[in-house]
């Protein structure tokens, strides 16, 4: 009887330990959409939680409302934008803003503290903004490079 109890009480403990991470998965997720032949695409997701773009995979530029952009039904993307998106986790806490642009074609350093991890919220320029390869991060700050010019989120 006692190891009985004491096993449906491991059980138990477990069960309430694993569902705040499960709850969590649950409410925030990557979902990566993209653009073929330059058509016109909607990736169904639940977005009552809102939608980032988190980072940008194609050399084609992906700028909101213009490239990506979602409505309650899913996120859609065209002319070629492909991406990684983070779904459902506008309860987050937001980081610090910041812009930062790469004139004419060398590598720029904008200055952040970065403790965490960095986001691309939102590409101002014409010039693809490609994570680890246009643009990255580091202890000191973000770094822009071959005319990339974005706003990112530091956490």
């Amino acid at each position: 009887m006692i190891l009985t109890t004491a096993l449906l009480g491991s059980v138990l403990v477990g069960a309430f330990i694993g569902l705040p991470v499960r709850d969590a998965e649950a409410r925030s997720r990557q979902v990566i959409c993209e653009s073929t032949n330059n058509r016109r695409q909607h990736c169904r997701v639940d977005t009552r939680g809102g939608v980032r773009l988190q980072r940008q995979l194609s050399n084609a530029p992906c700028r909101q409302n213009q490239t990506w952009g979602y409505d309650r039904d899913g996120i859609w993307v065209d002319r070629g934008c492909r991406a990684e998106f983070r779904v459902g986790d506008s309860d987050r806490r937001r980081g610090q803003r910041l812009t930062c642009s790469a004139e004419g074609s060398g590598r720029h350093l904008c200055r952040a503290d970065v403790r965490n991890e960095v986001i691309l919220i939102r590409q101002l320029s014409r010039a693809p903004c490609r994570f680890d390869s246009t643009w990255g991060y580091n202890r000191r700050g973000v770094w822009v490079d071959r005319g990339c010019r974005a706003e990112f989120e530091i956490r």
